[in-house]
């Protein structure tokens, strides 16, 4: 089984040009769905070449979406039929549609699109929520987060790279919901009367980033994010018999049920 790197130095087709990087994280995190019949979205099309790759790499993929506001990709021509080309601005009602007709959801969705920071925000609001179960949802270039130009910098509150820091949050939402609302945190990236849905982010199971990539894992039908029940074993505690003691009230309460 041929590894990404090995694909990308063996292409002779239409150019692709990823990061170094981003081909060895992509060989790891996509392992598990080498084998499966996915749907595959990827925003920002350029030359085409990822687009012929990933059917290689995931060869009993079903389908595979590119996205482009970029008109020339008109041209672009694919042999393989489970390819299809979408143009438009990826978070217009006209391009949802579109790209719900080829495939209703997704199990890997690739953000490497305008790279602006409002834009890969809305593209988050707007596609997580069709990521299926266990799904896993990209955003590559996030260096361009710190850049004004692209509506980001290091000390800019509303970059896409402040917005996914705050993710991290929502994770960990059930230790600090009672201090503050979860919608309130995210104010200041939706001013006015916009309402936004929590429950999109009790969704996530997973946030890691890389250099310039942030990966958000979905959670699997059968996954919680929570911390569950206390796990106390042995028998032993020199140090501190907390923990013992612990097991005890909690083994008590439930003999009182």
């Amino acid at each position: 089984m041929k590894s990404l790197r090995n694909l990308y130095n063996e292409h002779q087709g239409k150019v692709s040009y990823k990061w170094e990087l981003y081909l060895d994280i992509y060989d790891r995190i996509f392992l598990p769905f080498r084998h499966r019949p996915i749907a595959l979205v990827e925003i920002g099309v350029q030359n085409g070449g990822s687009l012929e790759i990933w059917p290689s790499y995931f060869a009993n993929g079903v389908a595979f979406v590119g996205c482009d506001i970029d008109s020339q990709c008109l041209l672009l021509r694919f042999t393989d039929s489970r390819i299809s080309f979408v143009h438009g601005d990826l978070n217009t009602d006209a391009c949802c549609h579109a790209i719900f007709s080829i495939t209703p959801s997704w199990d890997i969705f690739i953000d490497d699109g305008s790279h602006r920071s409002q834009d890969i925000i809305m593209s988050f609001i707007n596609y997580f929520r069709f990521l299926k179960p266990g799904g896993i949802y990209v955003v590559e270039d996030l260096h361009c987060a710190y850049w004004a130009s692209h509506g980001g910098g290091i000390v800019n509150a509303v970059s896409s790279m402040n917005f996914f820091k705050m993710l991290c949050d929502m994770l960990n939402v059930d230790h600090w919901q009672s201090q503050l609302a979860p919608q309130s945190l995210f104010a200041s990236f939706f001013p006015g009367p916009q309402h936004l849905n929590a429950d999109l982010f009790s969704q996530i199971m997973s946030v890691t980033f890389y250099n310039s990539m942030c990966v958000i894992e979905k959670r699997g039908e059968h996954q919680l994010n929570q911390l569950g029940e206390h796990i106390i074993v042995g028998n032993e505690a020199l140090v501190d018999r907390a923990p013992l003691e612990l097991r005890s009230s909690i083994q008590s309460g439930s003999s009182r049920q």
